[in-house]
């Protein structure tokens, strides 16, 4: 393809530099110490980077003079393996390859995903629900592992390369890593959508991982090998969207090796990755059997310590039919392959499904091929969509998961397994079939979880117990995590408070911890040969309870309702609404437990004159005496309102005369007033559930009305804009005015959209615009605006647009508690806005949060202000602002990275606001 190229064709390439990091030898430097696989990932990881880092800047230098000259037209450095993708003209890649730091060149490769086959109708089974335990995981002895032996795959953690995964499949969805860690460190988009939730398009990457880990305990559709798994995924298959320049696969490789980006750690790290795709000489562009062009990236990602299992192919029967890189064979278990059985329609022996493909490998010296078989006909398991499918799933792509599941299995026994090490145990403990030994069909037979597992477990004890709460009566405790020191072993106890695992024999401090606890061990434990140790332990909480959401209205009537969302891993002991008025004596009041969407806990600040002053903070102490405030640095800091007469207030209960459309309005997604649906999209609320208005409020102003459980892209907002318009408000007999109003606003999976509040004090011949945002804030949030400076008139009007314009954009709004503040004093005796407030922090929304919050402040001054985030441990993360800012409410969000754009972990965070003479924190939380 290269010599056939014009000079000037752009061609994508492939750069293998000279230098290589010397991980074979460093490897079996770690294997010949028993070295833990947290210090092999650390050492190999930490090598490949710095082997990049040196070796690169030379031929980089060279590729920006190639590109700024337009013979090059982009590419991408990698550390998996010390390599550079590269998009441009043939003279300029065959320069780059002359290179002496360029050791092989290739054309670049895009791989195919390894399809299901089609069966007869005669012969086919039909789908079915509830099957219960499938007789793909019955074959292989799964369910003897999880019965008879107590292993589920608790503590491992599955990777898919695969078409995506449905991540709100309920077989599935409970257990994808990125519930509770970064997104971005449990789910890989290449498709070019920017997806931060898995998807799947196509269906096959469901299909796959729900072997692997999936449990419909709803339906009783027990379809995964390792169902107490959690998953990662990625989706570089079956596509062709992006620049040849950055290659989907190796992108992804380098990903799977250390996706939170720090060596150090490797919860983020699968222990195993399915592959279900493969190229061969029938695709052209130069491709050939034994295709080397990723075999470094491969042996690199294992070294680091995770399986890579192939899929043999469906090309079967005929000999030596399996595709690359399942039929490299440099070594008896690289790579290892999978063929396909028919556990559904026979009992064992299991016959080799005709599609299978055969060996030997083309490779030098035509080995025999595959590495094992597992079942691949008739496979149920998850489809998109929650569904189940079992007709026409057959494959070797249906045969891989199961083995990926089993090494998950012997990864939660022993988490420092190394991978040649789990190879040889599938291959030794396969149940023969075929030929005795090794052949071209079964190649050492069929997998055996139950014996695979047993064989791991020989020699090792067990150690389990117990966890509670010792502040709290000894309640049993959720997600602590316990560590035995110097075995590499880290368990996490279950929601009963219990823990079970596996431990070398020997003598341990075992370590034990929880987020809300003081960290506590116990010195010399022997664990015993062969011996179960029981170990039960209570922590002390020493976390004040969170509080957040605080909630109180705009305007007050006789009393001003506050409400709260209080937690604590204790029970709470009270929860109290601190006042004063005018800044004079501090008044408590009890707040009591309440059902409300707007928090947990409420009660009622006793109605005040106009004009006053109303400062205020809630304090909330657990069973255990910790103590928090919010504001966090309450009494310096407070939440402040002036009691003044509300003018207009439309909680969209009633019909109050506004305009749900305009005549250019697009038909899709029109404002109506209505109780919202609360549409979802990938796992996040598009639309609100809920309303803003404390109960018994129902309705709010909100964008094309869904369907219950019916999807949001057939109600949202599209092709155009739709408005919703105010009825007339005079206010030409103010002095002041403030306005202030609840919103959402829902915008997915692309740009070109976009949500803005306007104002005309003519009768809407001209508007000005308030606010206009263009990303997603699926949360409600107050926005509060002086408007004197935009004039007090008779006619004036207020308009909210939301605008979709993108080709796949999801957009919903909603609008809700509408309420606007008027001062009619004579002018001559006010200084200023007699409705005007104090500077303040105001409680950021929502939190706890996942993607991002909102910060929110008011100025009563023009400004300098400085908003920054800080860990638990002072540590400053992101500096969110600096800059002047106007008088009046501002928002600001923060998406949860830190300085270097990289995602913060889970936790508690203080968000720093300062002027001049004024500073406030509140604590935020980070979950997942």
């Amino acid at each position: 393809r290269l010599a056939a190229a014009h000079a000037s064709q752009p061609i994508p390439a492939l750069l293998i530099l000279r230098d290589q990091a010397p991980i074979a030898r460093i490897s079996t430097e770690l294997t010949a110490r028993r070295a833990s696989r947290r210090e092999r990932h650390r050492e190999i990881v930490h090598a490949l980077r710095e082997e990049a880092a040196l070796a690169q800047p030379a031929i980089l230098e060279r590729l920006d003079a190639l590109r700024a000259e337009g013979r090059v037209q982009g590419y991408t450095p990698y550390w998996i393996a010390n390599l550079i993708v590269v998009e441009g003209e043939r003279s300029a890649i065959e320069e780059l390859a002359a290179r002496d730091d360029v050791a092989q060149a290739e054309i670049n490769f895009r791989p195919a995903l390894v399809e299901p086959v089609e069966i007869p109708a005669g012969v086919a089974t039909a789908a079915r629900t509830g099957i219960g335990v499938t007789p793909g995981l019955r074959a292989i002895g799964a369910d003897r592992c999880w019965y008879e032996l107590g292993v589920n795959g608790t503590g491992a953690l599955l990777g898919n390369l695969d078409t995506g995964v449905d991540g709100t499949h309920p077989a599935l969805s409970g257990r994808w890593r990125g519930n509770h860690e970064p997104w971005q460190e449990c789910w890989k988009d290449v498709l070019g959508t920017a997806t931060q939730f898995p998807t799947d398009t196509y269906g096959h990457g469901t299909h796959v991982m729900g072997t692997e880990t999936g449990l419909g305990m709803a339906t009783g559709d027990t379809i995964g090998v390792a169902w107490g798994a959690e998953w990662i995924a990625a989706n570089a298959i079956n596509q062709a969207v992006g620049g040849e320049f950055d290659n989907d696969v190796i992108a992804c490789f380098q990903w799977f090796a250390d996706p939170d980006g720090d060596p150090e750690t490797i919860d983020d790290v699968a222990d195993v990755i399915q592959n279900s795709w493969r190229i061969n000489e029938g695709y052209g562009h130069g491709y050939t059997d034994c295709d080397t062009r990723w075999w470094i990236v491969m042996d690199n990602v294992e070294a680091a310590g995770t399986a890579l299992v192939f899929s043999a192919g469906n090309e079967g029967p005929g000999a030596q039919t399996i595709g690359s890189p399942a039929d490299r064979a440099t070594t008896p278990l690289n790579a290892f392959s999978v063929g396909a059985v028919d556990a559904t329609h026979y009992a064992f022996p299991y016959p080799i499904a005709d599609f299978s493909s055969r060996g030997p490998s083309g490779c030098t010296g035509n080995p025999i091929k595959p590495e094992i078989c597992a079942p691949g006909v008739e496979v149920y398991s998850s489809i998109p969509g929650g569904d189940y499918q079992q007709m026409n799933w057959n494959g070797t792509s249906m045969a891989g998961p199961h083995v990926a599941g089993v090494v998950a299995l012997m990864r939660s026994v022993d988490p420092n397994l190394e991978v040649d090490t789990m190879k040889q145990i599938l291959l030794d403990t396969a149940r023969d079939e075929g030929d005795l030994g090794e052949d071209n069909a079964y190649g050492w037979g069929v997998v055996d979880a139950y014996e695979a597992v047993l064989t791991v477990r020989a020699g090792l004890s067990t150690i389990g117990g117990t966890i509670t709460n010792a502040s709290d009566g000894g309640v049993p405790l959720p997600g602590a995590t316990i560590r035995v020191l110097g075995a590499e072993r880290e368990l996490t106890s279950g929601t009963d408070g219990t823990y079970l695992g596996f431990c070398a024999p020997g003598t341990y401090t075992v370590e034990f911890s929880h987020p809300s606890c003081l960290t506590d061990s116990i010195p010399g434990v022997v664990i015993a040969d062969s011996s179960d140790v029981e170990l039960d332990f209570g922590l002390t909480d020493i976390v004040a309870p969170v509080i957040a959401d605080v909630y109180y209205p705009l305007y007050q009537e006789n009393t001003t309702p506050v409400r709260a969302t209080v937690d604590d891993l204790s029970t709470v002991a009270r929860v109290d609404l601190v006042y004063r008025v005018n800044g004079g004596a501090w008044n408590t009041i009890p707040m009591s437990v309440a059902v409300t969407h707007l928090g947990n806990y409420a009660t009622d600040i006793p109605g005040q004159t106009a004009g006053a002053l109303v400062e205020f903070y809630v304090e909330a102490e657990d069973v255990a005496g910790n103590v928090g405030q919010e504001p966090a640095s309450a009494p310096a800091d407070l939440f402040a309102f002036t009691v003044a007469p509300a003018y207009f207030v439309d909680d969209a209960e009633n019909d109050r005369g506004w305009s749900l459309s305009q005549p250019t309005d697009t038909n899709a997604g029109r404002w109506v007033r209505a109780d919202p649906i609360g549409t979802i999209w990938l796992g996040e609320q598009l639309e609100p559930a809920d309303d803003h208005t404390p109960d018994p409020g129902t309705y709010c102003f909100v964008t094309g009305l869904g369907t219950v459980g019916g999807p949001p892209q057939a109600s949202d907002v599209d092709n155009g804009c739709v408005t919703l318009t105010s009825p007339p408000i005079d206010l030409s007999g103010a002095t002041a005015a403030r306005l202030s109003y609840w919103r959402w606003y829902g915008q997915m999976s692309g740009p070109g959209a976009a949500f803005t509040t306007s104002i005309s004090t003519n009768g809407g011949a001209t508007w000005t615009w308030l606010e206009s945002i263009s990303y997603q804030q699926n949360s409600w949030v107050e926005r509060q605006f002086v408007l004197a400076p935009y004039g007090l008139s008779d006619s004036t009007l207020f308009r909210f647009v939301a605008c979709d314009n993108g080709p796949e954009t999801l957009v919903e709004a909603a609008v809700d508690d509408f309420v606007i503040l008027v001062d009619q004093s004579d002018p001559s005796a006010a200084d200023d806005d007699p409705t005007a407030l104090p500077t303040q922090m105001l409680p950021n929304l929502p939190n706890p949060f996942t993607g991002a919050t909102t910060i929110r402040y008011r100025l009563a001054t023009a400004a300098e202000v400085r908003i920054s985030i800080f860990d638990a441990g002072g540590r400053r993360v992101r500096r969110v602002f600096e800059g002047t800012a106007t008088p009046g409410a501002h928002a600001i969000e923060w998406t949860g990275d830190d300085d270097a754009g990289r995602p913060a972990p889970a936790g508690v965070y203080l968000v720093r606001f300062e002027t001049e003479d004024f500073r406030a924190d509140r604590k935020i939380i980070r979950t997942r």
